[in-house]
């Protein structure tokens, strides 16, 4: 799982002078990049996934399927309410690219079911990964609207708060990761069972 977050700026959001109710929304894409492996048996195919599989940013290892992520906050409207200067709107709009393995050999019977188990099982994570993180965006929507400025002092004390809340939220994101994997990978995790099952497959 790899992320990244595209900053905002405040200057645009300030430059909206106009207020109405608060209107935010969380919204996404997604794109699917596969690499082709081949072989027979589930250890000829393994053994192809962990020779051509994606690697992250800084890594050696190569992995069996990836979820990259950027999260892009924009639209972003604000206004005044008395003499506090407040978000009205915003989007938060996040895009995934998945890369995955895809199969394009020919086997038995037991190593098309083992494939197509593995497969289904490899996009049960990566979708989680996806699920983790719009919980984040949403969490990024919610405390931008909470943000409060003195309207008398050029709305004061706004970048601060972002500053602080994106830094809270985004640990927060990093934290829920790297727990869904190490629950999914560690001892008595599910991708074990599936791996075993792929490479037992003749």
């Amino acid at each position: 799982m790899k992320s990244s977050l595209r900053a905002f700026a405040l200057g645009v959001l300030l430059a909206t002078p106009s207020l109405s109710d608060s209107a935010a929304k969380v919204t996404y894409s997604e794109k699917t990049i596969h690499y082709p492996v081949s072989g027979r048996t589930g250890q000829e195919i393994y053994a192809q996934i962990a020779r051509k599989g994606p690697r992250l940013t800084g890594q050696r290892d190569h992995k069996v399927a990836t979820t990259s992520m950027t999260f892009d906050v924009r639209d972003i409207k604000a206004g005044v309410r008395g003499a506090r200067c407040v978000v009205t709107g915003l989007d938060v709009h996040v895009s995934f690219t998945y890369r995955i393995p895809k199969w394009t050999g020919k086997g038995s019977a037991s190593v098309r079911k083992a494939w197509t188990a593995f497969e289904a099982h490899l996009w049960r994570h990566e979708k989680r990964h996806r699920d983790i993180a719009l919980d984040y965006a949403r969490r990024v929507e919610r405390d931008i609207l909470r943000l409060k400025g003195d309207a008398r002092r050029e709305c004061a004390g706004m970048v601060e708060q972002a500053k602080r809340q994106s830094t809270s939220s985004e640990a927060w994101h990093q934290r829920k990761q790297a727990a869904f994997d190490a629950s999914w990978f560690g001892d008595g995790g599910q991708q074990f069972k599936y791996d075993r099952a792929l490479i037992s497959a003749k």
